[in-house]
């Protein structure tokens, strides 16, 4: 039996088996892809099961209709909870899962900060957030009956891209809340059982066993490699750039395309959806912007066109990284490098779903972008996607026990019941030290029946702050002062006449109390005023310098020097965490002046090339020190969240030394080979991305 009679006899055994939800999940696609014949037994023999694939191969139907048909013919209430990172991915959620279920007769509701469907009835399929999926266990308690009681199924949809993140730690803790739940629910009879299985949807991650033991250890895991071949599209022009390059290209189309551009930052999104707005307009093309601090409103309206118009540009940040249906896109173009492969494949992925083939235009604002580009393609082609950097949260412990204190019917637990709960999430951390500090700090207070909320979170809880992780950022909210609608939020404005957002000009009328009322015009000469995004902390990590190590022939421990007169240049690759811990042991060798450090390179006074010896005489218990003597430092330096300045000393020390990976950085850089390359060509490279830093 050849491959295809294979395939074909696993369709119609597995047809038989979802007897009910073929049709509606299936029968206008007649067969299945590889990932949903992998996935599908699992899934329907009650296996927890992570599911890692490539973009647009079925995953949400390969976890969904097992899901159902397992449930289907059951005379007790049920419910699957569908937990995705966006509102946005939601709502696409819902309309795609919608139709299969209203044919089985089946409710489906969804729950954010924007759709608040009732919930008096319990529903078969649930498709929340994380944040309203806390929000729920918070508030979801219906007489003698929680809404969540029988919850008996998790679907973590996109979880790579909540993996490795605050919110990511949020649903690992969430999880165990429901488990803890339902096993509530079975002793006091709301529920016939305290099972939950789970089922995550990943793209290819770096280490997916890392994925599979933060929400489903128990899981198994199903991967399936590879993806679809990714076309280069280089127009003939006399830039990289996508000013000139995006033109080009739409000048010599025979026919209508949608094309998607990939920007790293929301001010380029707009910079460029408004110089390039009269060009592509001229040429035929709708304009439209996308990214995170334009109003909900604005995406939509973007969105919309996109699925609508068949000659359209959007312009977006990782916003549109995610599977919101968008159309089909006939290109793909990436404004710079991604920050690393594996969101270089979901922004490729993005493009040309219904064929085998992405088609990519990369474009660069320099030389040393093109080789970014250019390595980062070349890994993405053979599946190699570089570092999983990744660390603990601790803050997320003070929020979940705020949060579970508050689900509480009487809003007070015992502090053995927290402990017990800290224990299982974070067991490396005290406990008993965890609690009795948040009460020392006034977090928490204490009475005779246990531990009840402090004043700061009674108050986050009446305004509903209580269910995040995502910190809160200020600025103002600009308003469409002839409508009175918002365009865009999160905006620092330091004054002047006119804003350029979404590629739309904005001339300013009014500023108070973070409220900017402008009115949008189309020409004119008044300059653009002094302005901002509010962002979050970031940090860049080693995706792209190890992407293009390995591009470049280097292996892992050889670090290729470029002598210049006095001066060393060395290439470490390692991102922001190997310069934090270079900048840590610098800090104690007063005598080495005239140093510098980057994400990419340690630059040294020296002609010689040779390892200085204050790199070598320091082992893991001195940068301990280190550590807990420039904490505040290391914390910026690494991004880690304001709130963790409430969390004791020694945990924020655990937090910083975790996400520096000490005992191995140390090791990468003792154990060092710097090299001086004698490639010709490889040597122009290091030199493009030397005077690019």
């Amino acid at each position: 039996m050849n491959d295809g009679d294979s395939d074909l006899a696993a369709d119609r055994a597995l047809a038989r088996r979802l007897s009910r939800t073929w049709d509606p999940f299936f029968g206008r696609f007649g067969r299945l892809t590889e990932v949903q014949r992998a996935a599908i037994p699992r899934i329907l023999d009650g296996t927890s099961t992570l599911v890692c694939a490539p973009t647009a191969t079925g995953k949400t139907e390969a976890a969904c209709a097992p899901l159902v048909e397992q449930r289907i013919r059951r005379t007790d209430a049920w419910t699957v909870l569908y937990i995705s990172p966006t509102r946005a991915l939601v709502n696409d959620l819902y309309e795609r899962l919608a139709r299969p279920l209203d044919c089985l007769q089946l409710r489906i509701a969804r729950r954010t900060g924007d759709h608040r469907d009732a919930l008096t009835t319990i529903p078969h399929v649930l498709v929340t957030t994380p944040e309203s999926f806390d929000s729920l266990l918070c508030r979801g308690r219906r007489g003698d009956d929680h809404v969540l009681a029988h919850v008996d199924a998790v679907v973590l949809d996109e979880i790579h891209l909540l993996h490795a993140s605050a919110r990511g730690e949020h649903v690992r803790w969430l999880l165990e809340r429901l488990r803890r739940l339902r096993g509530q629910a079975w002793e006091e009879g709301w529920s016939r059982s305290e099972c939950v299985q789970v089922v995550a949807l990943s793209a290819t991650v770096p280490s997916p066993d890392a994925v599979r033991n933060a929400y489903l250890p128990e899981g198994q895991l199903i991967q399936i490699v590879g993806g679809r071949e990714i076309e280069a599209v280089a127009p003939d022009c006399d830039s990289p750039s996508v000013e000139c390059a995006l033109p080009a290209y739409i000048r010599c189309l025979s026919g209508p395309e949608k094309i998607l551009v990939f920007s790293n930052a929301r001010l380029r999104v707009d910079a460029l959806a408004m110089h390039l707005r009269q060009p592509l307009e001229q040429l035929g093309y709708v304009v439209r912007a996308h990214h995170g601090s334009l109003s909900q409103g604005q995406r939509e309206a973007t969105e919309q066109a996109a699925k609508s118009e068949s000659r359209i540009v959007v312009f977006a940040t990782s916003t549109l990284e995610i599977g919101i249906d968008i159309g089909d896109i006939d290109l793909v173009v990436l404004d710079g490098p991604a920050p690393d492969v594996p969101a270089l494949l979901q922004r490729i992925g993005r493009g040309n779903r219904r064929t085998q083939r992405t088609r990519v235009m990369a474009c660069s604002g320099s030389m040393a972008e093109v080789l970014i580009q250019t390595a980062m393609l070349s890994a993405a082609r053979e599946s190699r996607l570089g570092p999983l950097e990744q660390g603990p949260y601790y803050a997320v412990a003070r929020q979940q026990l705020a949060s579970y204190i508050f689900q509480a019917p009487h809003r007070t637990r015992r502090r053995e019941t927290l402990t017990s709960l800290l224990a299982r999430c974070i067991p490396e951390v005290s406990a008993a030290g965890l609690v009795d500090h948040l009460t020392s700090i006034g977090d928490l207070e204490g009475n005779s029946d246990g531990l009840r909320l402090g004043g700061a979170w009674l108050e986050a809880s009446a305004r509903g702050e209580i269910h995040s992780n995502i910190e809160g950022q200020p600025g103002s909210t600009v308003i469409d002062q002839s409508t009175g609608e918002a365009i865009a939020v999160g905006v620092r404005y330091k004054g002047g006449e006119r804003l350029a957002i979404g590629g739309n000009l904005l001339d300013v009328k009014t500023w108070l109390d973070h409220r900017i009322e402008v009115r949008k015009v189309t020409k004119g000469e008044a300059p653009l005023a002094a302005w901002s995004y509010t962002s979050r902390s970031w940090v860049q990590g080693a995706g792209q310098p190890q992407t293009v190590r390995r591009y470049l022939g280097f292996i892992e421990d050889e670090w290729p020097v470029l002598l210049e007169g006095c001066r060393c240049v060395v290439f470490h690759f390692g991102g922001a965490r190997m310069k934090a811990l270079l900048r840590l042991l610098i800090s104690r060798a007063p005598s080495a002046t005239g140093v510098k450090i980057d994400n990419w390179t340690l630059q040294l006074p020296s002609s010689k090339g040779v390892k200085p010896r204050w790199l070598l005489d320091v082992g893991p218990a001195i940068v301990d020190v280190l550590i807990e003597d420039q904490l505040e430092k290391l914390e910026t330096a690494l991004g880690r969240p304001r709130a963790n300045k409430l969390l004791p000393l020694d945990i924020r020390a655990a937090e910083v030394r975790a996400w520096l990976n000490v005992e191995e950085q140390l090791r990468a850089v003792q154990t060092s080979r710097w090299v001086v390359p004698d490639d010709r060509d490889v040597v122009e490279d290091l030199l493009l991305l030397r005077r690019s830093f």
